[in-house]
């Protein structure tokens, strides 16, 4: 019986190590899959540095705030919760109902030497509230990558598992330009981000 006992008990570990094997496996290759795409898009020698609102890649901190000066005095963006964003409401769609509004929040990436590198993003519904499923941060995800894609154009989004993530993220690059929608951990809120990948390729 202690025999028998023993042996059940390798078979779990052994099994317990196979899976654990497949899996850091699996994220390997997604990795090398992140790795190889940066490299395909990079040796293109594409650079996309338009962001939104005229705002660039490379542009300095005050030349960020200078430009968000202008948009709020003219109304088209006010100061975001927190001083920590600028709020932008998006144009409603034809027919679109209130609650399907959607406020997005932005704020630059800088570099220690005050250059814009990237951009954060905070998408959410106007209408959102707990009960209603319709407004939920995993149906929101959608009509987001649907406007990144327009906004941005070039190739699809795809799924990977990067270095620093233990989930899985939505990623699109095109040349220099990286585009991330980070994984759901709200139920209101969708994050993105847009890296210039000239800086943050290590990131």
């Amino acid at each position: 019986m202690t025999v028998l006992y023993f042996t059940k008990k390798g078979a779990i570990y052994k099994y317990t190590a196979i899976l654990m094997f497949m899996a850091v496996a699996s994220c390997s290759s997604e990795v090398t899959k992140y790795d190889s795409l940066v490299k395909e898009e990079m040796a293109k020698g594409t650079i996309h540095d338009s962001l939104l609102f005229g705002m660039r890649f490379g542009q300095t901190k005050k030349e960020f705030f200078d430009r968000c000066w202008q948009l709020n005095s003219k109304g088209i963006v006010k100061q975001g919760p927190n001083n920590q964003f600028v709020e932008y409401k998006l144009p409603k769609k034809k027919g679109q109902g209130l609650q399907y509004a959607i406020t997005m929040l932005f704020y630059g990436i800088f570099n220690d030497s005050n250059t814009m590198t990237g951009m954060n993003f905070q998408f959410s519904y106007d209408g959102w509230s707990l009960w209603n499923e319709k407004l939920q941060s995993h149906e929101l995800i959608h009509s987001v990558k649907d406007s990144l894609k327009k906004w941005y154009p070039g190739n699809d989004f795809i799924q990977l598992r990067m270095k620093k993530d233990t989930s899985e993220v939505y990623v699109k690059i095109d040349g220099n330009r990286r585009i991330l929608i980070k994984p759901l951990d709200d139920n209101r809120i969708v994050k993105a981000r847009i890296d210039d990948l000239r800086y943050s390729l290590d990131k």
